[in-house]
């Protein structure tokens, strides 16, 4: 059954506070000059703030070397990483870091929910970041996975590659040894397997449904796209659940709804659009409870015990 549903959660923009602030950037320098570039990590005691220019070169640069605004940026962007180490102590589940030794030795996070110590067959959520940031992507959806009670992992194992077919190739030998580790390491519902990511993260969550044999249930797209024509006759799964979660300031993906869209749907997969105030962006607390609620299907299982529950009465 085909369907596709417009949603629009329009929410207000977290301020600089929030984890919505992006590490990809244009940086302005102090002496005026542009760089687009990744930020990788900024030691404010050092005063050493290393960037990732073109998703491979790191380079090095002492933090008197940015604006006055990227300065007053980096200071915040330090401030939030240390709040999401907080964030820790605060969550009623559990996080753990896990290490997978085969031909690749891969670290991998999970965030169980309070619930999975009462319940193990829940949803699980493989969560990719384009930076290859996956404990600190991880800490930004633990509130949502608290919320509904869900599994979220994610590893540090997966980038952007910048079209690098090689590194296409290594990461997905890398995901295919991984996941059946992740699998006997975290007890999950084995119907209710999803993936997902943001920017680089979503196509590589898409194309992962096509490449690696599992009943995939759903994918979590923030920001991304399916890549272009070349990948418009891909087998996407029948049935599978497609979540399309864009700030609606985000030209580039937006750009592509129409488009990916049509393909899923030619495909048999349900699809729904939720669309949040802001830019190439990780949506906001608020729109990733509603994207994951609508994504594992939680509004028919309480419409099924709703009616049950009336039917004893």
């Amino acid at each position: 059954m085909k369907k596709t549903i417009i949603c629009l959660m329009v929410m207000s923009i977290y301020s600089v506070t929030s984890f919505c602030n992006t590490d990809n950037r244009s940086w302005q320098l102090a002496n005026g000059k542009k760089i687009n570039a990744e930020l990788v990590s900024c030691d404010l005691e050092k005063k050493e703030v290393v960037l990732r220019i073109n998703e491979k070169e790191e380079k090095v640069y002492s933090i008197e070397d940015f604006s006055l605004i990227d300065t007053a940026w980096l200071i915040q962007w330090v401030k939030v990483s240390e709040n999401l180490e907080k964030l820790l102590k605060e969550m009623k589940g559990s996080f753990n870091h896990y290490q997978h030794h085969g031909k690749y030795i891969s670290d991998f996070y999970v965030y169980t929910p309070s619930k999975y110590e009462i319940k193990q067959d829940l949803p699980m959520l493989i969560l990719f970041h384009p930076g290859g940031k996956g404990m600190r992507y991880l800490q930004r959806f633990m509130k949502a996975a608290e919320k509904l009670g869900i599994i979220i992992v994610s590893s540090d194992s997966f980038r952007n590659s910048n079209g690098d077919t090689a590194a296409e190739k290594r990461m997905l030998e890398i995901f295919t040894e991984l996941l059946p580790t992740i699998e006997e390491t975290v007890p999950r519902d084995k119907t209710k397997l999803y993936m997902g990511g943001s920017s680089g993260g979503a196509w590589r969550a898409y194309h992962y449904s096509v490449q690696v044999d599992r009943e995939w249930a759903g994918i979590f797209a923030n920001g991304g796209w399916l890549g272009g024509s070349k990948y418009y006759d891909l087998p996407y799964p029948e049935g599978m659940r497609v979540a399309i979660i864009n700030g609606n300031n985000d030209k580039a993906a937006n750009s592509w709804v129409k488009k990916d869209v049509k393909v899923l749907a030619k495909n048999g997969c349900n699809i729904n659009i939720f669309a949040f105030e802001g830019g190439h962006q990780v949506p906001p607390i608020e729109t990733q409870i509603e994207a994951i609620k609508w994504l594992i299907n939680d509004d028919a299982k309480e419409n099924a015990n709703s009616e049950d529950q009336g039917n004893i009465d």
